[in-house]
Order: C-alpha cells, then sequence, then structure tokens
C-alpha cells in the first residue's frame, strides 16, 4: 500500500498536497480497506478477461464501496456517490495494480487544466463532463473518460498500458503543466472583468503562499479579482487575489472546479473586514438574499460572484477601517452600447452583437464566426445550412464543425409568432452544431436559451436581456459567463 500511495503522490502531487501525517495515515488506511473490497469481489468469483468484465467490475466494487447496502447503481443514492467521489484517484490506482491491462490509473483529478491541454493538443474528443451535482455522473465519469484515452493511444500504436500510463504520466502531464505553469507567469494587465468570492481556512504553508490551486467558480476568468475570506479561525476578509487562469471544470474535484490564484494583496489584520462588520452593516442587511453571501453567514458561498455593487460597499467598509483602497483594481464597466441606430439586419450584427462580443474579450475569427456551414441530412441527400453567428467553434471535423453557443439574428421580433418562429430556426442550427446554448437577438433585446433536463433548447424560459441592460457590469457578466 505505501508503494502505491508514494507511486501516485508522485504523480498527482497536487492531490496530496497539504496533507498532514494524521491526513496520509487515513488515506493509507482507505487504501487498504479498497484493496480488501478488490480481493472479496475477486474472491467472489468475478474475473477481468475483457474490457467488458473491466466495467462491471469497476461498477461492482463502486456498489460495494458505497456502503449503501444496495445491489445496482441505480438504488445508490447521490449522498453515497458524493462521499466516494474523492476516493476516485485511490480506487483506480488500485484497479491499475491488479489489472493493469484494463485500467488506467486516474491521476487527472486536481490537474484536469493539463488532461484538457493533452486532449487539444492531440485532438482528443474528451466526453462531456457532467453536472455539478450529477455526483452518480462524476463517480462513472472515470469509465467514459477512458474509453477516449485508451483507444486514442492504440489508435497510435501505443497498446501495453504501462506505455499508454507512460505517454500520459510521465511525458505530456509533465509537458502540459509547463507550459500551464508559464502561461499562469506572464503578468496580467486587464482590468478584472469580474470579482468572486473565496472562502476557506489556511494552513500554515497557505498563509504565505503567493500562488497555488483554489476552489474557484467555473466562470473565473483569467485576471478576475477572488475576495478571500478567511472563514476559521480569524473570520475576516483578509486578502485579495487575481486568477491566473480561466476557471477549470474537474469531475474529480470534489468542489467541482478550480483555478490558480496569485498577485496576492494582503490587507493587514487590523484593517481586514469582520464577519461582525458585514453583519452588521446596513448595505448587506437589506441587500436580496439571491447571492448575498452575508446572509449566508460565508458557509458554501466559495465562488460566488460579488457584484458591482457588492464590491463598491467592500471597498466602503475597508475604507472605513483606514485601509487604502487604491492599491485594488476597479471592475470592468462595459460601455454604452444600445444607442445606436438600426436600420438593417446586418446593423443588429454590426452595431450591437460584435461590439458586445468585443468587449467580451472574444475576436472574430478566434472566438466567434460568421455563416457557419452546417450539414444536414446524410449523403448525397444533405444539404447546407448556415447560422448566422457561433461562438467557441471547434473545426476539428473539416465537414462537421462543432460550436458552443449558436446565434440566430434578426431586425426585429415584433410578436411572439415570430419569436417562436426564430427560435425553431435557431434551434435547427444549434442542433446541427451540438451546441449548449441557443441566442436569438434582434434590435431589442436577447433571448439566450439553454438545455432543460431533457435536452432541448428551453423555449418557455429564456433569460433574457435588453441591450441598454449590458451597460451595467453585473449584467455584462451574466451574459458573458452563459456564452463563455
Amino acid at each position: 500500500m505505501q508503494d502505491i500511495y508514494d507511486l501516485a503522490k508522485k504523480y498527482n502531487p497536487q492531490w496530496f498536497a497539504n496533507r498532514t501525517a494524521k491526513d496520509e495515515q487515513r488515506l493509507l488506511e482507505c487504501l487498504t480497506d479498497i484493496n480488501d473490497a478488490i480481493i472479496a469481489i475477486i474472491d467472489a468469483g468475478r474475473k477481468v478477461e475483457t474490457l467488458e468484465d473491466a466495467v462491471d467490475f469497476y461498477l461492482d466494487l463502486i456498489a460495494v464501496l458505497s456502503n449503501s447496502g444496495v445491489n445496482t447503481l441505480d438504488e445508490i443514492p447521490q449522498s453515497s456517490f458524493k462521499n466516494l467521489l474523492w476516493a476516485n484517484l485511490l480506487i483506480t490506482v488500485l484497479l491499475y495494480a491488479y489489472f493493469p491491462v484494463y485500467f488506467i490509473p486516474n491521476l487527472f483529478a486536481f490537474q484536469f487544466d493539463a488532461l484538457l491541454a493533452i486532449a487539444d493538443k492531440y485532438e482528443i474528443d474528451i466526453p462531456k463532463v457532467p453536472s455539478r451535482s450529477d455526483y452518480a455522473a462524476r463517480s462513472l465519469y472515470y469509465i467514459d473518460l477512458m474509453c477516449a484515452l485508451i483507444p486514442f493511444t492504440i489508435d497510435n500504436g501505443i497498446t501495453d498500458m504501462a506505455e499508454i500510463c507512460a505517454f500520459y504520466f510521465d511525458y505530456e502531464m509533465e509537458q502540459a503543466h509547463e507550459v500551464l505553469t508559464e502561461a499562469r507567469k506572464k503578468p496580467i494587465e486587464k482590468v478584472p472583468n469580474q470579482a468572486w468570492l473565496l472562502v476557506g481556512n489556511r494552513s500554515e504553508g497557505e498563509k504565505i503562499m503567493e500562488s497555488g490551486f483554489w476552489q474557484a467558480n467555473q466562470f473565473t476568468q483569467r485576471g478576475d479579482l477572488l475576495l478571500f475570506y478567511e472563514k476559521s479561525p480569524v473570520k475576516k476578509m483578509n486578502a485579495v487575489w487575481r486568477a491566473l487562469q480561466d476557471g477549470v471544470v474537474d469531475p474529480f474535484f470534489h468542489y467541482y472546479s478550480y483555478t490558480y490564484i496569485g498577485d496576492k494583496i494582503a490587507i493587514p489584520e487590523d484593517e481586514a473586514i469582520t464577519f461582525e462588520q458585514f453583519k452588521n452593516d446596513e448595505y448587506f442587511k437589506s441587500r436580496e438574499k439571491k447571492g448575498n453571501f452575508v446572509s449566508k453567514n460565508f458557509q458554501d458561498t466559495s465562488g460566488w460572484e460579488v457584484t458591482h455593487a457588492d464590491y463598491a460597499e467592500i471597498l466602503h467598509l475597508l475604507q472605513e477601517n483606514g485601509y487604502d483602497t487604491s492599491k485594488l483594481p476597479e471592475l470592468f464597466t462595459p460601455e454604452k452600447i444600445g444607442d445606436v441606430e438600426i436600420n438593417l439586419e446586418e446593423d443588429v450584427t454590426n452595431k450591437l452583437l460584435v461590439p458586445l462580443l468585443h468587449q467580451m474579450g472574444w475576436q472574430e475569427g478566434r472566438d466567434f464566426e460568421f455563416e457557419v456551414r452546417f450539414r444536414a441530412g446524410r449523403g448525397e441527400t444533405f444539404s447546407e445550412k448556415r447560422c448566422d453567428v457561433c461562438l467557441h467553434v471547434n473545426h476539428r471535423k473539416a465537414d462537421d464543425p462543432k460550436a458552443k453557443v449558436a446565434i440566430e439574428v434578426k431586425k426585429y421580433m415584433k410578436n411572439n409568432e415570430e419569436i417562436h418562429e426564430n427560435f425553431r430556426q435557431g434551434c435547427s442550427y444549434a442542433k446541427l452544431a451540438s451546441a449548449d446554448v441557443l441566442v436569438t437577438c434582434d434590435e431589442r433585446q436577447l433571448r439566450v436559451h439553454l438545455k432543460n433536463k431533457k435536452g432541448d433548447f428551453d423555449e418557455k424560459h429564456p433569460i433574457v436581456f435588453l441591450w441598454q441592460e449590458l451597460e451595467d457590469g453585473d449584467k455584462f457578466n451574466q451574459l458573458r459567463n452563459l456564452l463563455a
């Protein structure tokens, strides 16, 4: 168990960072418990001689380790999957030790950004990450991931599992980390788009760190402000950081998403904002409850948005404490967007939509494209359809592009019938693009349609933005996060 533990720690030091000696002993005990469960399944007659056998063995092991007293995965409660998710690394390292022909150790937890960089480099189609609350799918995501990574290497002549591990963990992960580390070291010059709350307890090592891994909102962008509230024992907002990279969704990370933080600005303890100050502040007392981290007593609020108004009040409280707030950046304020003359449909695109996308930091050809062509139908019966604007287009397959966001533009949607017709037309493009988000817009508004539980775009409950509303920083950030 110690050898296996040391091997995992060597190739994923981030997962084991800041563990005390007591923590490490508990992890070794956990490895032993997992090992006992594997032996019990083997003793019961379960064999692993094919890939299908390996999948079944993994599912059986998850059911046993869930301690839920049920026989099938469908009966396991989400809470059991949630409690088990953190141990996926330990489970898969042991499975690799027993069945190295069929299992690759999951050493990607806490370094999923490196995996995404590898996938982008080699154009590997990584399975879509489940939603944060779907702990069952997140626990089982390991199987989907292996079904993408292992065939890729085999198709390229690497067939031995040890060589596959060497390819990913000895070589590619190291290369990816070097590139990501260098990118984080580059100076942050831009005005932060928005601010987010970070909440946590800091170890002695973290108190003096100048940069590092931290839980963060998945919509965090490099350069964003991160306001740190130390929950215990000081109960104060005592530091401001900047995000060194965009937020990363990691299905195996308990808190789901993270970034790297740096450019720390420490606030002296006698000038930091205390919990009592937050609770007694009239602004936060009267602020609406939705998104009010103070009314939640900072419980489970790490990664919450800090609005422009919230940030202004925090600056006010710091000034009252004698802190020089000129040391802190101002948040980005969008320029006027809606005060233009619209005569043609093209004006909506060129005078409203494109300037908005530019303000969001996206450039034509790199982040968005016009008139993207999609094939509808098969064989000789296919037709070609063109989407007005697409965001985040993937051209890995030249004849089958994909896009995260499809945008259908009209000059004016004058009634519900036209709104419905434009939604229907936009849906056809969005489905061809395998898009996650559909936007229909005209000279008056943008209507953002997300997918419902059935996987269909929700026509009845769009998120609507008037162009003039986007001059408000919080509305601007809300839309940007939906389209990111």
